[in-house]
């Protein structure tokens, strides 16, 4: 207790001092000498305080040197001045550029307007014309798509705030870099290191990081580092500080009526981290601030703040860019050369878009000439802009190349981080299970990407509606019949006039929202939009998307299914409920998660030797078709199909196809049931047959089978019984007296199609199997012991096992795809058909199991039965991976792991329904790169579900290889699902070496 009193007195005795030195330092006005506070840390590279500043007054440069020797007074001049270009004007405004840059010799331009083959165009027209490189900028500050149509856009700051992750701000400003030296440009004007310290402030908002000064500091010095990594030169704005203003400097002057105390805690903070990061040009703002400037001069014409504040105090020696001088906050008091040559003598060397370019070059011309700015002067700041010149256009160092999914998995991953949840009562998010009545009801325009991202993971009903008005009128009605409401609420702006263009009616329809039984808001926009809104409390849950765009909707759709956490924090205060920090923390829901191979730091180069070795097999008749599905680490980073249903090639293969997995029903469906009951102490692998079943094993040997035993394929059991043989004719037709063309009261079990077999035949099949012999205690693969298996799940549970496992797992998990007797659920088009059947069934099979064994009792087998597409038994395998849970527990971690160890790994590697990897040599079921902890199932089918909880490498891959002969063995053969997993592996350890 003693030592936290001792603290907190010295604690506040160094508060007192502090503030003491401040209040001093805010009396005096006098600027503090450059101390930089940054330091290192883990998230960006090495250091962000570079080991050279950019420019110094003594540039020494033999480039620099020689250009300048050449220049007139007058082109030197002309060198400060950077106008505007439209690439979509006509031919009168690029001649006019065209004069001004071969005539006057101007020395950049600033490129607003049109497309990405205008603006190169345009570009290499004035490059070409000058005699000295042209520095060409751009006001690019969520990408050239701020200015270009067309182009990808990138996060805004405040996203990049929620996110909070220095290392994806720093890719991001790379990213943004590579995407402006593609174009020509060279100098971006961007990041804005304004802190967002006032939410009605017209112009800057959803451009700041938010509103605390050291985070804001943080994204900036990452973007800088980024950006200039890839020779773009970089521009900090508005200095001093545009964020507390309520008015817009581009119509008239904003006062900062904030003290010196403040305006150094708080605005120079971001501008200190950005040049010690190495940022090569600061933009001087349009501000009016006295606490700076007593005289009311707006501080791009303000020596006093140019000179003693960023030079002075904050210890810049770059490039000092004017903000634009044709905007009012300054036009209205100046003449358009007048403002120029204030600028300038203020200390601006980038004069940005005047009015007036000649005047004012001839302007400054006769100040130099009439003794009032010295040559020297105008020798050493013009060496700064051609030094910028050197440094981006004639000698730019290499740039880092990102692949365009690289530029996708970056920005995919900041809107990622950004979502926000600022409330989430009784844990309504993620949605946990889809056996409940869900529906999504978006409002608002732009809509469109919420729904294709949910219905990846699972279908769900949806509603959309323009207006709040509209939902409360058309779903207000229904909303009882739900059991869960999710509303979107899209705004149409970011700015707070006209209240962000939320949709009318909004706050009726959230009142409205807040009635459901369960409820979540997800709002796609400005998260001050919500401030001192009340309607929100009633609703259980609200998460922020901070825009409203199509991969911000799909990734909040993912972030809503449970495919990923969420961590975003509010970069800005809301009200006194949601304050700056401000963001639940929500834990990955278990679902897979749609993600690409990048990443993982996987190459996806390396795996398009997947579609290589699939392809193979399919121009080689191992079968017509073929999907795969891989996920690692809970995302699912390949999944695709190949080939057609069948060698004719009329349709091709769908992700949403399904193929009959054959073995693989004994872990998706028996051994998944048999788990979860041993969960709920209802099963147990040390029982016997007859602990659970003696209704059927009665006193015969199987009544003593140990369970562990028959799982592990040890119980002496017979591998097959062709049952179908004992209901042929002797001409090998089928026997009437157990089968016939149409259902009736005693023929009531469907085969196939216009196949029926008496109802009573299942009693015939256990009868066979009890009356089998039982072998020696050792290895040797059988199906038998699933006839078995589904009978203790279907008493146990009180279910019939398709009933029980739709019910238990496949509804709750959302998978839609995976199901017994699939001609009940999907159309027969979606289903891959399997063999020609000329022995027993006398048809092609499709839609119906092709184990002779589980047809027989209904297509509902414990060994055999199920369908799935590669997607949903990835999904599945995925609950495995993850120790039992996938939105919820299914099973006991402990049970979990003790099937999926070997039973008996002396003589025998199967786990307890799983199989698993020969321990010595090759062969088996898998690669021999998995894990040894791996473990899955093969099926006759042609088909591999394998799970590796060491590497966490989640494997899919299905074929209808029996199609239309189960002779043909080519998939074994071609070795092509091991080869297939050899490339998953070979591509993960090559990413852990890089």
């Amino acid at each position: 207790m003693k030592s936290k009193i001792s603290t907190l007195i010295l604690l506040g005795i160094a508060t007192s001092l502090t503030f003491i030195l401040w209040a001093s330092l805010a009396e005096t006005n006098t600027p503090v000498k450059h101390v930089s506070h940054i330091e290192p840390t883990p998230e960006l590279e090495e250091s962000i305080i570079p080991k050279e500043v950019p420019y110094t007054d003594n540039v020494s440069n033999a480039w620099v040197d020689e250009t300048l020797s050449k220049l007139s007074l007058r082109e030197k001049i002309a060198q400060f001045f950077m106008v505007a270009v439209y690439p979509k004007q006509n031919e009168v405004h690029f001649q006019h550029i065209d004069s001004l840059v071969s005539k006057h010799g101007i020395g950049g331009i600033i490129v607003f307007q049109g497309d990405r083959d205008q603006a190169k165009k345009a570009i290499k027209r004035y490059q070409g014309k000058a005699s000295i490189p042209l520095l060409t900028a751009m006001d690019a500050e969520w990408g050239p798509s701020m200015r270009l149509s067309n182009e990808p856009r990138f996060p805004y700051a405040i996203t990049i705030g929620a996110a909070n992750d220095p290392a994806l701000s720093q890719h991001i400003g790379a990213l943004m870099g590579q995407e402006c030296r593609d174009l020509g440009v060279h100098l971006n004007f961007a990041p804005v290191a304004d802190v967002n310290s006032n939410p009605k402030n017209p112009v800057i908002g959803y451009r700041s990081f938010g509103e605390n000064p050291r985070n804001v500091g943080k994204h900036v010095a990452a973007t800088v580092i980024g950006m200039e990594g890839q020779s773009v030169l970089t521009s900090i704005k508005h200095f001093p500080g545009h964020g507390d203003t309520d008015t817009d400097s581009h119509k008239e002057l904003p006062l900062v009526n904030n003290s010196y105390l403040q305006i150094r805690a708080i605005d120079f903070v971001p501008f200190q981290d950005g040049i010690d990061a190495g940022a090569s040009t600061v933009m001087i703002a349009h501000l009016n601030v006295p606490a700076l400037d007593s005289t009311g001069t707006p501080s791009s014409l303000s020596k006093p703040i140019i000179h003693g504040y960023l030079k002075g105090e904050l210890g810049y020696n770059g490039l000092i860019v004017s903000d634009a001088l044709g905007m009012k906050g300054v036009s209205n008091k100046y003449g358009k050369t007048e403002v120029v040559v204030k600028a300038f003598e203020a200390g601006c060397d980038i004069l940005l878009m005047p009015g007036s370019v000649v005047k004012a070059i001839d302007a400054i011309k006769a100040k130099v000439n009439a003794g009032e700015i010295s040559e020297e002067e105008i020798n050493i700041r013009c060496k700064r802009v051609l030094a910028a010149k050197h440094k981006s256009i004639v000698a730019p160092k290499p740039m880092k190349e990102y692949t365009e999914s690289e530029r996708d998995l970056y920005r995919k991953l900041i809107f990622e981080k950004a979502i926000t949840v600022l409330k989430n009562d009784n844990d309504v998010l993620p949605i946990n299970r889809f056996d409940k009545k869900i529906a999504v009801v978006t409002v608002g325009k732009f809509t469109g990407s919420v729904r294709p991202a949910m219905d990846k993971v699972t279908k769900v009903d949806h509603f959309s509606y323009k207006t709040g008005s509209e939902a409360l009128s058309k779903f207000g009605p229904k909303i009882g019949q739900y059991d869960m409401v999710i509303s979107t609420l899209h705004a149409g702006s970011m700015r707070p006039s006209g209240n962000y263009k939320l949709p009318t009616g909004w706050k009726s329809w959230l009142t409205k929202l807040g009635t459901a039984k369960e409820s979540a808001l997800a709002l796609f926009g400005s998260p001050l939009a919500l401030k001192d809104v009340k309607e929100i409390d009633a609703i259980d849950a609200v998460a922020i998307g901070y825009e409203n765009n199509s991969l911000m909707q799909d990734r909040m759709g993912q972030f809503l299914m449970g495919t990923f956490g969420s961590s975003g924090k509010l970069p800005v205060t809301v009200d006194s409920r949601f304050k700056v920090g401000h963001g639940l923390e929500v834990k990955w829901g278990g679902r897979l998660k749609d993600s690409q191979p990048e990443e993982l730091g996987i190459n996806p180069e390396k795996l398009k030797q997947i579609d290589s070795i699939a392809m193979l097999g399919v121009r080689n008749g191992a079968y017509p078709g073929c999907q795969v599905a891989v996920a690692i680490e809970g995302k699912l980073i390949y999944e695709k199909s190949y080939g057609h249903h069948t060698y004719s090639k009329k349709q091709e293969v769908q992700n949403t196809d399904v193929y009959d997995i054959a073995s693989i029903t004994k872990i998706a469906a028996s051994t998944l049931s048999i788990m979860h009951l041993n969960s709920e102490d209802k099963f147990n692998l040390a029982g016997t047959l007859g602990d659970y079943i003696p209704e059927i094993t009665g006193d015969s040997p199987f009544n003593n089978i140990v369970l562990r035993q028959m799982l592990s394929h040890q119980a002496g059991l017979t591998p097959w019984i062709p049952f179908y043989t004992k209901t042929l004719e002797e001409d090998k037709s089928l026997s009437p007296k157990f089968y016939a063309k149409a259902p009736s009261d005693s023929f009531n079990v469907k085969v196939s199609d216009n196949l029926w077999i008496r109802g009573d035949y299942e009693d015939v099949m256990y009868q066979t199997m009890l009356n089998s012999t039982l072998g020696p205690k050792r290895y040797k693969y059988s199906d038998v012991g699933y006839y078995f298996i589904k009978k203790i799940v279907e008493k146990q549970s009180g279910q019939s096992l398709d009933q029980f496992v739709l019910s238990e797992f496949y509804a709750p998990m959302g998978l839609q795809y995976m199901r017994y007797n699939p001609l009940e659920h999907f159309e027969k088009s979606q289903i891959t058909p399997t063999e020609n059947d000329k022995i027993f069934r006398k048809q092609q099979i499709h839609g119906y199991v092709h184990d002779q064994g589980a047809a027989m009792v209904g297509g509902v087998g414990g060994h055999a039965g199920l369908f799935s597409n590669a997607g949903d038994l990835a999904s599945l395998m995925q609950l495995f991976l993850n120790n039992g849970y996938y939105g919820q527990n299914y099973i006991k971690e402990q049970v979990l792991k003790e099937y999926t160890d070997c039973q008996f790994c002396s003589t025998n590697r199967r786990g307890a329904g799983f199989d698993k990897p020969v321990r010595e040599g090759k062969g088996g079921p898998s690669s021999n790169k998995v894990s040894l902890k791996s473990f899955g199932h093969t099926g006759f089918t042609g088909t591999i579900a394998w799970a590796d909880p060491e590497n966490q490498v989640n494997y899919v891959f299905l074929s209808n290889r029996v199609y239309q002969d189960a002779e043909n063995w080519k998939l074994v053969r071609m070795d092509i699902r091991t080869k297939i997993q050899d490339v998953i592996y070979e591509a993960l350890v090559e990413a852990k070496l890089k």
